[in-house]
Formats: C-alpha cells, sequence, structure tokens
C-alpha cells in the first residue's frame, strides 16, 4: 500500500470520475446509451459473488493476521454494490513500527493489536475486465478511524496469450491521518482449463501522519488459482523498511445467479 502523491492524486481522480459520472446530465442520455447500452437496465440475471479470504503477513518488525469476506452485487452490467469485514490481529516486535499501528498514538507500546474494519460502497465497470470500487467505512477495536478506500483493476493484453492485470489501491485512515497504496502487475503465465499461474511483483507505500516521508516494502509474487474449486493462493516475499517480508492470501470465492 503506498502513500506516494501520484497514487494520492490517481485515487482523487477517480472519485471525481464517479462523481461525475453519477451526475451526468439528462440531456446525454442518447450519447450514453451508445457508448454503455441499457445503462439504466437492471443485469438479469443478477449475480452474488461471495469471496472469503485470509492471510498473514511477517516481517522483522511486525506482522499481522486478516481474515474476512467481501459481497458483490451486481446491480446493472456497469454498476454494483460491494460490502467487505476485515479483521485483524497486529503485533509488533519493534517499537518504532508502532507508528503503522492504527490506534498506537497516546496509548504507548501495545505489542498486539485487534481491530475489525467494515467497508461498504460502489462497484463501477466502466470496460470489460475493469472495475472501480470507491469504499467508505470505519474501524472498531483498537483501531476506530474513519477509512476511505479505492480500488482499481483491470486486464490488459486480454485476448493474447499472457493477459496482464494491473491493480492498485489507495487506503486513508482518518485517525492515523496515514495513506497507503500499493500497486501491483501480475501477467498470467500459465493457463489451462482446471487452473493458471501469475506472477509479477508489487510494492507498498506508506505515509503522512506521524510518519516521516515514507516507507513501505516490494518484490516479485507468485499466485496459483485453481478454476474448479474457485480457490486462489498468492505469495510475495521482499525487501523494504521494516526489513525482510513474506506474505500469504488465500480466497475461496462462491458465485450465485439471482
Amino acid at each position: 500500500m503506498s502513500t506516494s502523491p501520484s497514487g494520492i492524486r490517481a485515487g482523487i481522480v477517480i472519485e471525481l470520475l464517479f462523481l461525475t459520472w453519477i451526475s451526468f446530465p439528462v440531456g446525454a442520455n442518447a450519447q450514453m446509451q451508445d457508448l454503455y447500452p441499457d445503462f439504466f437496465q437492471l443485469a438479469k440475471p443478477a449475480t452474488l459473488s461471495v469471496t472469503a479470504f485470509g492471510g498473514g503477513f511477517g516481517s522483522e518488525s511486525y506482522g499481522n493476521l486478516q481474515e474476512g469476506v467481501q459481497l458483490d452485487q451486481s446491480i446493472t452490467r456497469y454498476i454494483g454494490v460491494v460490502g467487505r469485514v476485515t479483521g485483524y490481529q497486529l503485533w509488533l516486535t519493534d517499537s518504532s513500527a508502532s507508528l503503522l499501528a492504527p490506534g498506537a498514538a497516546g496509548k504507548g507500546h501495545q505489542p498486539r493489536l485487534n481491530f475489525i474494519r467494515g467497508l461498504g460502497g460502489a462497484q463501477l465497470t466502466p470496460y470489460p475486465g475493469t472495475t472501480i470500487c470507491v469504499l467508505g467505512g470505519h474501524d472498531a477495536g483498537d483501531s476506530t478511524g474513519a477509512i476511505v478506500e479505492t480500488d482499481f483493476s483491470s486486464w490488459l493484453f486480454a485476448h493474447t496469450r499472457h493477459p496482464l492485470n494491473f491493480s492498485f489501491s489507495v487506503t486513508y485512515d482518518d485517525q492515523t491521518h496515514i495513506t497507503s497504496s500499493e500497486i501491483d502487475l501480475r501477467p498470467i503465465l500459465f493457463s489451462s482449463e482446471t487452473y493458471l499461474v501469475t506472477g509479477g511483483g508489487g510494492g507498498a507505500i506508506y505515509g503522512g501522519g506521524t510518519i516521516k516521508g515514507a516507507v513501505g516494502q516490494g518484490g516479485p509474487d507468485l499466485g496459483v488459482y485453481l478454476r474448479k474449486y474457485g480457490v486462489g493462493f498468492a505469495l510475495q516475499a521482499g525487501y523494504g523498511n521494516a526489513g525482510g517480508f513474506g506474505q500469504l492470501t488465500i480466497t475461496k470465492q462462491w458465485t450465485f445467479q439471482e
């Protein structure tokens, strides 16, 4: 996750595009119908996706476990709603890393922090294979901040042998005033009827609040997705301000047509 100025600007631009979209003048309906046919027609059938996820991050200075569930409900071909609940358990082995710890300010050093984060908002699909989510919500527990998040994901070169996924996420915490961003590039290395393998790399940057400058980490990653079971595994390792790190994420998805 990155707090670089470019990441912050990208998040703001996406939110402005979203606001422009929903306030589009009625008189431009004909042009919208040409660009986005049946824009206001309800999706038939509607689709509900349920994704359970969990994983862990470990470094020389801190580590965390996280688990949660996300619901994606389509409304039209281009608009949907998203809800996500995530639980976090954060362990600190180096008190200097507490700047990254939600709720640590004013409480002294705490070796473990536990909190839950609930987010909800809109999901836009402006182009096949491209999604934009604008979310807002709140933390509860050792973190109590209001959260704003923008997520972007797009598949490039979709009709080639090795499609490339480009994604980034920008999150702002109103309690710590820390902005975090991450960016990932993951091409499909191999694909079959039963599974696909992705490889690539990504990075995360944090800044703002009591963090001086910017800190973060990055490195290569590898992913495997089992089509039959809807299960994915992603592993990343690398180096950053907290020293060497490793991260594992597991996802399981169910899709229902209504």
